[in-house]
């Protein structure tokens, strides 16, 4: 590489991630910029819709990887990148069914393609892919093939997919394109796609993110125009050059400022005027001779409070100052007795009569009147309700404003009252990487909740999924934790539903239709 290339400043990596290798099954989360066409081909085969697709692209633009990592939505595929040598049309067809069907193949062309549909029509589940990847072949020798292929590939219960070039593409008839239903026209990426799929890529090799610098993806752009197999081999020769070579990113050096001419000024030494001063007091020699008088001592300012406890300490100065400390050999001694008064001697009444408080205590059990049981009588005794007519009257208004019927209790109108809670609908933002990972039953779900709302208690899904509530109710978190789902709750009940973001996104990917 050379100085001109720019520095991409990437960050430590396990390995280089970048190569002109096509993806395989299970790496569908590095194809970038053909989610349109992935999302059109996987609701084919989930929704069972047979179909006929040709595929044109340029070499390098990546329809190996697309058509592999379609292959990940269905049980059944079969991917044909090695064109035969000889008998062509009979050995793709071997091929195929060995793959679907099994190794005992017939020796009848025409009992192999009854096979063929017969298996095709008796699958379960996403429908079976077949895809036909040859490249290498001759354009003029694949349309020949390709006219006596077309009709038992028609028969066929499945998605064909026929990878073309550009150039076979030409060479193809226009009568034999007719029997396809669609085609597929893979375009090179563009700048933002380019940046997202260099991003990942580093991403997968390497803990820290990396923000691909505007200077490195305008030269990329610039050398691939955007084809992915000549930007996976440029930015693997300069992620091998930069391991291998680290250099550091090379910034705009500053603008030196111009210097400026130093400029002198000089000014006129002014002339002083000398000013003349009158002595402002006269030296008296007789009051220097008298005593000073004398001044009063105060005490010096106390030092400015500083640190956590500096009030404390400035307070603890000022007391002492202001109130001297406690002389205990100063202090005057006080008499705690009466003088002639022994603090030990026994004190006795002078009075006769006195008597002591025990004594005097009266029993409070003697000053309670006592009451024969016989004149207890609690039997006839009825609580006295003021005011009955009037509490009678409230109630009777109570029952006509709530309009019930005669003969209702309190507790049937207190339950008939009860509102249930109806909390606000939450959900989050879409993560487009959680929709596009979307397991079986967590599919089933975001199906049902496009039609209407569920809860995790709803018996009819359980089984659907064969799952058990705990099941339903963490596959139901995962898709509201990715925006996909809304979550609302009623009662004691949690309700979900498909939130406008994903449904928007499932109507951009061709999988609903918009509603009005």
């Amino acid at each position: 590489m050379s100085e001109n290339t720019p520095v991409l400043g990437i960050p430590a990596l396990r390995s280089n991630p970048f190569h002109a290798r096509p993806l395989e099954r299970g790496q569908s989360k590095l194809l970038i910029g053909r989610e349109d066409v992935s999302a059109r081909w996987s609701r084919f085969l989930k929704t069972r819709n047979a179909r006929m697709v040709l595929l044109v692209g340029e070499t390098g633009s990546g329809r190996t990887s697309l058509m592999r990592c379609v292959s990940e939505e269905t049980e059944k595929s079969v991917h044909l990148d090695m064109f035969p040598s000889s008998e062509h049309v009979s050995q793709i067809l071997h091929e195929i069914y060995v793959s679907l069907v099994g190794f005992d193949v017939p020796s009848s062309t025409q009992e192999l393609v009854s096979r063929l549909v017969s298996t095709t029509e008796g699958t379960t589940g996403p429908l079976p892919l077949i895809s036909l990847d040859f490249s290498n072949a001759d354009g003029k020798k694949l349309s020949d093939i390709l006219s006596t292929l077309v009709n038992p590939l028609h028969r066929l219960n499945a998605l064909v997919i026929v990878s073309l070039t550009t150039d076979q593409r030409a060479q193809l008839p226009a009568s034999l394109a007719n029997h396809f239903d669609h085609s597929e026209v893979i375009m090179p990426m563009n700048s933002v796609q380019v940046k997202e799929l260099c991003e990942i890529r580093i991403a997968s090799a390497s803990k820290l993110n990396w923000n691909m610098p505007e200077e490195a993806l305008n030269h990329i752009v610039e050398k691939t125009n955007g084809m992915p197999s000549k930007v996976m081999r440029l930015m693997r020769d300069m992620v091998d050059e930069e391991r291998s070579n680290p250099r550091k990113i090379k910034y705009d050096e500053p603008v030196k400022e111009l210097e400026s001419p130093n400029i002198t000024v000089s000014f006129e030494e002014e002339n002083e005027v000398e000013e003349e001063f009158e002595p402002i007091f006269d030296l008296n020699l007789d009051e220097l001779e008298k005593e000073p008088a004398a001044i009063p001592q105060t005490p010096p300012p106390s030092l400015p409070a500083m640190g956590a406890f500096g009030g404390l300490a400035a307070r603890n100065r000022r007391n002492k100052l202001e109130s001297p400390p406690f002389d205990k050999k100063n202090a005057p001694i006080i008499d705690q007795e009466p003088p002639g008064v022994d603090a030990n001697s026994l004190w006795v009444s002078d009075q006769p009569e006195a008597l002591l408080m025990d004594e005097e205590s009266i029993s409070i059990e003697d000053e309670m009147p006592h009451f024969a049981e016989d004149e207890l009588d609690y039997t006839n005794q009825k609580p006295t309700v003021s005011n009955k007519d009037e509490i009678e009257g409230l109630f009777g208004q109570l029952l006509d404003a709530l309009q019930a019927p005669p003969g209702v209790g309190v507790a049937d109108l207190l339950a008939a009252i009860r509102r249930p809670v109806i909390g606000q609908k939450e959900s989050n933002p879409l993560d487009m990487q959680t929709l596009r990972s979307l397991s079986r039953g967590e599919a089933v779900l975001v199906e049902v909740a496009s039609e209407r709302e569920f809860s995790p208690s709803d018996a009819r899904l359980q089984d659907k999924l064969n799952v058990r509530r705990p099941r339903m109710s963490q596959m139901c978190n995962r898709l509201y934790r990715g925006g996909i789902l809304s979550v609302q709750q009623k009662g004691r009940t949690r309700m979900f539903k498909l939130t406008n973001d994903a449904r928007a996104q499932l109507v951009a990917w061709g999988m609903m239709e918009a509603s009005v």
